[in-house]
């Protein structure tokens, strides 16, 4: 608990660069063993120009993908995502049910209140990283 509180009033509760701002980066407990986690968070253009994520890097996990979940006819899906673009005063969340950062093959257990750091990567090739925090799932989750 008090690891989980320290962490958080440690982090910045948004990264910027160049006009892009990453808000609320969480990445929920998974199960013991689990070899895939899932990242959420929002990413806002604040800029005058488009700008496209192309991918993630993870610290800690050897694959890391963009994926979107969706039901069609009743069934789930999930199904990877080349590209996300944004355009000027653009927001885009990664939440549970549609968008989110597929982190797979961690190197270590998680615990809540580790700290995961992102990388974003855009088609310019600029890079955003940002501290995502393991957070405890809720009962109901």
């Amino acid at each position: 608990m008090i690891r989980s509180v320290l962490a958080a009033l440690m982090l910045p509760s948004v990264a910027c660069a160049g006009g892009l701002t990453v808000a609320d980066a969480t990445i929920p407990l998974a199960p013991p063993g689990a070899m895939a986690h899932a990242a959420y968070f929002t990413l806002t253009n604040e800029g005058g120009t488009d700008r496209e994520l192309i991918g993630v890097a993870a610290d800690g996990y050897a694959v890391v993908h963009l994926h979107r979940s969706e039901e069609k006819d009743g069934t789930a899906t999930m199904s990877a995502v080349d590209l996300i673009r944004l355009a000027p005063g653009q927001s885009v969340t990664f939440a549970p049910g549609g968008l989110h950062v597929m982190l797979m093959r961690p190197e270590a257990a998680l615990h809540a209140g580790d700290i995961v750091t992102l990388t974003l990567e855009f088609a310019n090739g600029e890079r955003l990283s940002v501290s995502a925090t393991v957070m405890a799932r809720d009962n109901g989750s």
